[in-house]
């Protein structure tokens, strides 16, 4: 505030000079001093006080008027300044009162100094907010000796929590000396936030190993603290639902592991929390639990195989089954019926297997990934209750299973499915009237939007799909339908039939609950491969076609129509996240220009809202900043197309924030490795910092500043013009 009366702060170190010749000056004196002797002409009370004010009116005048100017060369010396290093990292924003107390800290350091922050490298000014990282007190003393080398500095005054994250916190701790920063000037440590007393019980970490396999265990390990060889209960749950609790014993520095080993059943992505008891005045309750993100993907697709009689395509379908690595294949065919029972023969007397229906379709049901009806007239074998074991298909398909239906002499409404349950998750509506089955031979068609379907891309691009499928053989013939159910998506169709005006489908898909359906209306496939094969191109075409159905049937959230999809399984807290909204119609084709919303809900139950419209490939990306940690629920929505779900966990297991206890330990030794030159002030103690008197700076600059315009002259002549005027006229003069 001074410097701004003198136009700027004045160094002893300058000289005086004057911008108006010597001449002028003394011109000015002169017309000053004879004004003051007429002043003084005057007789009267207060005459006195009115020549001493005017006296000093005129002197501020005439020394505006002389243009005074303090001149300062380089090379001349200054007292060293001070530099305050503020703490800027997450951990200063644990507590209110650690930000506060240092920004209080850094207003009660005065004189002339430069602040900077620290926690992610050195920047200039004091900290605007606390989300920093990497905290490295020794890399920022280093900064500090390199920015002022050659210089000495009046004082260093470093304010922080002392959770260090570089190497001089862990060097200090051993029992080897340990070299710290050389420094140009005494430092003054300031602890900010409290030292923690007590047992802290905590999950430090988890190991997850990244992904699951689907039916295949996995470990969990949690890294455990707490009292030295205390014991503690370790629960964990799944999506808020406890699995399985165990007992650790911690070793004698107060840790120890945890291996929960779990089995997952199903695909996508799962919360899994690990957490321990509150401890009596645990020191810091927060960080009790820990939640991670797991993906389950499948490592082997787990397929029944169900034919009513032996043919052709239940041939090679079941050897190409067999043959992928990725199948585990279950297959039933050639079996007994009802009838062979009921005729009098003894079971050691049939060669057909019995076969297990109802442990299949109850008990084992949910154990396979893909269920294939082919050629299979169900009434035969499910001797009671036919139409409870499909309502059991039905609530497989409706919770993620995926049924396939092939064509032949025993199935549709051949096999008598029509106003059965399982009608209800087909992709093509039964109850032909008259003629059930055309056995011309055709080639199919590819539907709108086929070429682009995962089950009908049986090439690399779309152009040599399409011409695949124009050079395949024909098919024996095909079961007749009623046209698309609801939602399904035609893939192939007959050239010529029709049904409900629209040309018949020959194959058909589709998605319902969170299953999905295959309807092939022929039991002819297989001459996709024995032709192919004929002509010298092996049976590609055959091996893609039913590699790209298993796929699109056993799909992952990630593969449906409508998906979400975080950039990240396990996000750290006020980290930004982006949430990828994808969406495609029936035919797996993206659709453009789509509006959805959706929510992301937070453990504490807040909201943040998502929307938007998807481009030319179906995708719109929404950007969100979690400000709550733990498992995050994601549900998006789209009227037309569907909905889809998903999970992301926030975590706080960054080095900032797994520690919260102020670190007063580590600052004392600190202080004390720089001997007289280092000094320790404790929460609540006086800053006073060390100073060195001795401490200079070299200037190597010119600096010049006018004394005729400082503010203090207006005050200056304005005062005592002012009161010698008041008093000329309260004594009557004029």
């Amino acid at each position: 505030m001074m410097d701004w009366w003198f136009n700027g702060p004045l160094s002893p170190q300058g000289e005086l000079t004057w911008g108006l010749p010597l001449g002028w000056i003394a011109l000015a004196l002169g017309i000053g001093f004879l004004i003051l002797f007429l002043t003084s002409r005057r007789q009267g009370e207060g005459r006195l006080v009115e020549l001493v004010c005017s006296a000093l009116a005129l002197s501020t005048v005439i020394w505006g008027i002389a243009d005074p100017i303090w001149f300062e060369a380089d090379g001349r010396t200054e007292p060293g300044r001070t530099v305050v290093l503020v703490d800027g990292s997450r951990s200063m924003g644990v507590e209110k009162e650690r930000g506060t107390r240092a920004l209080r800290v850094l207003q009660d350091i005065g004189g002339d100094r430069d602040v900077y922050t620290f926690g992610e490298g050195l920047k200039a000014g004091p900290p605007q907010d606390w989300t920093g990282s990497g905290t490295d007190i020794g890399e920022a003393l280093d900064a500090v000796a390199d920015r002022y080398l050659g210089q000495t500095l009046r004082s260093i005054v470093l304010i922080t929590d002392g959770i260090d994250r570089g190497g001089l916190r862990a060097n200090l701790a051993g029992e080897n000396d340990t070299v710290v920063p050389a420094l140009p000037g005494p430092l003054t440590v300031v602890q900010v936030g409290e030292t923690i007393s007590g047992i802290d019980n905590a999950v430090s970490d988890i190991q997850t190993g990244g992904f699951a396999f689907l039916r295949t265990p996995f470990p969990l390990t949690a890294l455990v603290e707490g009292a030295p060889e205390s014991e503690l209960a370790v629960t964990l749950r799944r999506e808020g639902r406890l699995v399985d609790t165990q007992r650790v014993t911690l070793d004698a520095s107060g840790q120890g592991n945890v291996r929960f080993e779990v089995t997952p059943n199903a695909v996508g992505r799962f919360v899994w929390e690990i957490s321990v008891p509150d401890a009596v005045d645990d020191a810091v309750p927060g960080n009790n639990s820990h939640a991670v993100v797991v993906r389950v993907v499948r490592d082997r697709t787990r397929v029944l195989q169900v034919c009513g009689s032996p043919s052709y395509d239940q041939k090679f379908l079941r050897l190409f089954l067999k043959d992928d690595p990725s199948v585990d294949l279950v297959s039933f065919f050639i079996l007994r019926t009802h009838e062979d029972f009921a005729s009098g023969w003894y079971p050691d007397e049939l060669s057909l297997i019995a076969f297990p229906y109802e442990r299949l379709f109850t008990e084992q049901l949910e154990t396979f990934d893909v269920v294939i009806f082919q050629n299979f007239d169900f009434k035969p074998y499910f001797e009671r209750d036919p139409n409870g074991l499909l309502r059991n298909m039905v609530s497989f398909v409706r919770s993620g299973g995926a049924l396939v239906m092939i064509g032949g002499d025993r199935s549709f409404d051949l096999g008598e499915y029509a106003g059965t349950p399982i009608e209800g998750v087909l992709p093509v509506k039964l109850g032909v009237k008259g003629e059930l089955a055309n056995e011309k031979p055709f080639r199919p068609v590819l539907a709108d939007g086929g070429n682009q379907h995962p089950v009908t891309r049986i090439a690399g691009t779309i152009e040599d799909s399409e011409a695949a499928w124009a050079r395949l053989p024909n098919l024996d013939g095909m079961n007749r339908n009623r046209g698309l159910a609801e939602g399904a998506a035609a893939l192939l169709t007959h050239p010529e039939l029709t049904s409900e005006g629209e040309p018949m489908p020959v194959l058909a898909v589709r998605e319902i609950g969170e299953g999905r359906t295959m309807a092939l209306m022929s039991d002819a496939s297989w001459r996709w491969s024995f032709s192919e094969a004929a002509t010298g191109r092996g049976n590609q075409a055959y091996l893609r076609f039913w590699k790209g159905a298993l796929r699109w049937l056993v799909a992952d959230p990630d593969d449906r129509r409508v998906v979400v999809q975080p950039s990240a399984e396990n996000v750290l807290l006020g980290q930004e996240l982006r949430v990828t909204t994808t969406i495609r119609d029936a035919g797996f084709n993206p659709v453009e220009g789509v509006r959805y919303s959706g929510v992301v809900e937070a453990p504490d139950g807040s909201r943040t809202m998502v929307e938007g419209i998807t481009d030319t490939s179906g995708i719109g990306v929404s950007l969100i900043q979690p400000t709550v940690q733990g498992a995050h629920r994601v549900r998006v929505t789209s009227d037309d197309q569907g909905a889809a779900e998903t999970v992301f966990s926030v975590v706080t297991r960054d080095p900032e924030l797994a520690e919260v206890s102020a670190d007063g330990e580590f600052l004392a030794r600190l202080a004390a490795a720089y001997g007289s030159r280092g000094a320790f002030r404790g929460p609540g103690e006086s800053i006073d910092p060390l100073i060195d008197p001795t401490a200079v700076r070299v200037i190597d600059e010119q600096r010049s500043v006018s004394l005729a315009s400082m503010p203090i002259l207006a005050l200056i002549f304005g005062l005592f013009g002012g009161f010698a005027w008041w008093t000329r006229r309260r004594h009557g003069g004029l």
